[in-house]
């Protein structure tokens, strides 16, 4: 939908104002002069009745002073039309009859007085032209708004659009540095206290941005040493001899080591702003490896694992990205499915990964990819959708979540 800017919607504004109030101008003249008619009719006939009266006093005939104004000694003597009229609306004093004839009538103690001021209806005569002058000086005064407005709102509105453009510019090249006092090109008015209050806003964004990023880079260079001495020492381990149970321990430290690697690759992936470069990965090689790491969750669960992906299937990711993804959906059917059947699919370029577990808690399904959401059942931290959903929004990977009693289904649609 198009939005219009600012500057467009304060000319729209003044040009409606403008155009409403000659409107409304020119009504209320057309009306004076309708109004103003009649009380000089009135007024006539006024004088006219006060002079017949006189004559009436003085039983003499009636002769009115005006040509146009005719006396009638009683109601049958009246036009036809009229007489019709009165039998309705006995009270009325102006009739406008078919044939075009305007009338106004006065009683008076005996008979009535008619004015036939069909010819003296000055304002119906000059209505077009008094109309054209109306309309032209609607036309003058609404370009004179539209031109005021747009000098107005270009005067007003150029630091805003200054501002904007500005905040443009940062938004599609965020590697661009801002000078830290651009605000003070602004001067000190509104939107002088906005652009400061976006600069500070901006830094602080900018330090809290470079602190996250810089404790991640320390915290995975930190952990990456102990983690490679004890792989080193879980693979000599796995050279000796050991017991059946020994065996065991060694196999879930191996996945643990597994897993704190995958962790730091995840810390170090979402510090960046932008993932490494995709390319197109073969679908089932990941999927297998991620279901032999997760393995251990299915021991002494009936649970069928159904596996339905060609073995040239293939997505466009990075694959590291791709076993992060696969890692925590897999883990997340694993954990949750008890008893029942477990499906991983691939069609039409979407994974679908579909379990019968418990599914999840209707109170928090709509905000389960959100960070720290989990049900009353988990024994995380609520990290996992959150973190398959910052990936996905990094890839342009659309995601869908549908969960219910009967389990949870989850696909992703890659990009082609």
């Amino acid at each position: 939908m198009k939005v219009l800017s600012l500057r467009s919607r304060i000319l729209l504004a003044f040009i409606a104002g403008s155009a409403l109030v000659g409107l409304l101008f020119g009504l209320s003249t057309i009306i004076f002069a309708y109004h103003t008619e009649d009380q000089v009719f009135e007024t006539l006939l006024q004088a006219e009745a006060a002079y017949a009266e006189q004559q009436l006093a003085s039983v003499s005939a009636i002769q009115p002073r005006l040509q146009f104004v005719s006396y009638y000694a009683d109601v049958s003597a009246l036009p036809q039309q009229i007489q019709a009229t009165l039998q309705h609306a006995p009270l009325r004093n102006e009739f406008a009859l078919d044939s075009g004839q305007h009338y106004h009538l006065i009683r008076l103690s005996q008979g009535f007085l008619l004015a036939d001021v069909t010819e003296q209806l000055v304002v119906r005569q000059m209505r077009p032209q008094l109309s054209l002058f109306l309309l032209t000086l609607l036309a003058i005064v609404v370009l004179c708004s539209a031109g005021f407005a747009y000098l107005l709102a270009r005067r007003v509105l150029k630091p805003l659009h200054k501002l904007t453009q500005l905040v443009d510019s940062t938004g599609l090249n965020p590697d661009m540095p801002l000078t830290g006092s651009f605000a003070d090109d602004f001067a000190p008015d509104e939107i002088g206290r906005l652009a400061r209050a976006l600069q500070k806003a901006r830094q602080r964004v900018a330090e809290f941005i470079g602190r996250e990023q810089q404790f991640t880079k320390d915290v995975s260079h930190e952990l990456r040493t102990p983690v490679t001495i004890s792989q080193g020492a879980l693979t000599l381990l796995c050279h000796t001899p050991l017991t059946a149970q020994q065996a065991q321990y060694v196999a879930r430290l191996q996945h643990a080591q597994q897993q704190i690697a995958q962790s730091i690759a995840v810390l170090m992936l979402l510090a960046r702003e932008q993932l490494p470069a995709s390319q197109r990965v073969a679908l089932l090689g990941p999927v297998e490896q991620s279901i032999l790491q997760q393995q251990h969750k299915l021991e002494a669960k009936p649970v069928q694992l159904q596996l339905n992906i060609s073995e040239d299937a293939g997505v466009v990711i990075n694959d590291t990205v791709l076993l992060m993804l696969l890692n925590n959906l897999v883990a997340n059917a694993f954990d949750y499915t008890a008893a029942g059947v477990i499906s991983i699919s691939f069609t039409r370029n979407i994974l679908t990964i579909q379990d019968s577990g418990s599914g999840i808690d209707a109170a928090i399904r709509d905000q389960a990819f959100e960070a720290g959401v989990k049900g009353e059942r988990s024994q995380g931290m609520g990290v996992g959708l959150s973190l398959v959903k910052r990936l996905c929004d990094k890839a342009q990977i659309r995601y869908q979540l549908e969960s219910s009693a009967a389990g949870t289904c989850v696909r992703l649609q890659f990009p082609q």
